[in-house]
């Protein structure tokens, strides 16, 4: 049975309420604002969920306005909405991390019960919020110091009907580009934990550097609404602004060493395998590693900030399994699963680095009832 409630927030059909959730089992306490809409009719349950990364807030401020302007009389079925998970993280400021522990919250799906902060947090949203749900989304976009061209990730899982569903979902949220992602793509985020319950799920990616700008709040709405459209919860019809391209691989490119970061490619760009795509250097300007795209594809994800620790992420590029497919060529040969990270023997000409990357703006999947260590502190989405 689909889930119609949310701890104590318990709408009666054609209602609403509104609070905020204890997670249980933390301390100091930890709450979350959340809103239950229970519609006029019939309908699944789809559930929302914004600021795993507290400093996302286009979808923060998508989900907490789809919480307050969805009209119960219009609606099939329920929503759940959870607009800021990252609660602590947020009134910090923090990028990425929960800073009771340190911990990258979309790291520790499905959580534990008895583990840290984060794991709790997210065990309690697994078990109380997402399970019984029809169908997930998680809002995200760029952090702080991300700069990304807005797409949608689900993870493959080789249930057909499952990968349809999710398939459907994130093509009709409308976004420049959709990664049918492997189960070791994102591991320990929210939407494979929801595949692994059975339930179709994406990430959506809006919004970039911190920065509250409507036109990315105004898609995460538009998408958000377009799935409802979808999934037979509001009348009405799909409105795509882009016709999403399809990638099958999203591949981290690394910091191979502590220094100060220089791109010389821009988000939206695309790319050969073995392409030089930027470099680390030392304090004095001298060239540490360079840094070479792992294969042929776009550059969905990319850091803009200076100094960048060991192992961090710089960039994500969605890529196809075959480097063939989609028009791609190869260069010099190379890993398909990081960026290969080389000293260089020479400076690196670099070109205009494009901090602000600005992003370009460009059936019924209701399921039937079915049951089915990356460094963790610098990792996004």
């Amino acid at each position: 049975m689909s889930r119609v409630a949310f701890a104590h927030l318990q709408p009666g059909r054609g209602g609403r309420e509104q609070g905020m959730v204890r997670i249980p089992g933390v301390e100091p306490d930890w709450e979350v604002p959340a809103v239950v809409v229970r519609g006029a009719g019939d309908g699944p349950t789809l559930t929302i969920t914004a600021g795993v990364h507290a400093a996302e807030y286009a979808g923060i401020a998508a989900a907490i306005r789809l919480g307050q302007e969805l009209d119960p009389a219009r609606l099939r079925g329920t929503v759940i909405v959870v607009s800021l998970i990252n609660t602590p993280g947020f009134y910090a400021r923090s990028m990425y991390i929960n800073p009771r522990d340190g911990k990258n919250i979309n790291r520790t799906f499905p959580g534990d019960m008895a583990g840290s902060p984060s794991e709790r947090v997210t065990h309690f949203l697994t078990s109380e919020l997402i399970r019984g749900s029809d169908a997930y989304i998680d809002l995200h976009g760029g952090d702080m110091i991300e700069s990304l061209i807005p797409f949608a990730i689900y993870q493959q899982t080789g249930n057909a009907g499952l990968d349809r569903s999710a398939e459907a979902m994130a093509e009709a949220f409308g976004l420049d580009y959709v990664i049918a992602a492997p189960p070791d793509a994102v591991p320990g985020a929210s939407y494979v934990a929801a595949a692994r319950l059975g339930i179709p799920a994406i990430i959506a990616e809006v919004g970039q550097q911190g920065v509250l700008d409507p036109v990315s709040v105004e898609r995460h709405v538009r998408g958000v609404t377009n799935v409802m459209v979808r999934l037979g919860m509001l009348q009405g019809q799909v409105v795509l602004r882009a016709t999403p391209r399809r990638f099958s691989r999203f591949l981290w490119v690394r910091a191979p060493v502590e220094g100060a970061f220089y791109p010389v490619v821009s988000t939206g760009q695309m790319v050969e395998q073995g392409q030089i795509i930027g470099e680390v250097r030392d304090l004095f300007g001298h060239p540490l590693a360079g840094l070479e795209a792992p294969a042929g594809g776009v550059v969905l994800f990319m850091v803009t900030a200076l100094a960048v620790r060991k192992d961090d992420p710089l960039f994500g590029i969605g890529a196809q399994e075959d480097p063939w497919q989609d028009g791609f060529s190869t260069g010099r040969s190379g890993s398909w699963v990081q960026g290969i990270a080389q000293p260089v023997a020479q400076q690196v000409e670099t070109q205009d680095c494009h901090r602000n990357g600005q992003a370009r703006e460009g059936g019924d999947v209701w399921r039937d009832e079915q049951e089915v260590a990356p460094r963790a502190d610098h990792q996004p989405p």
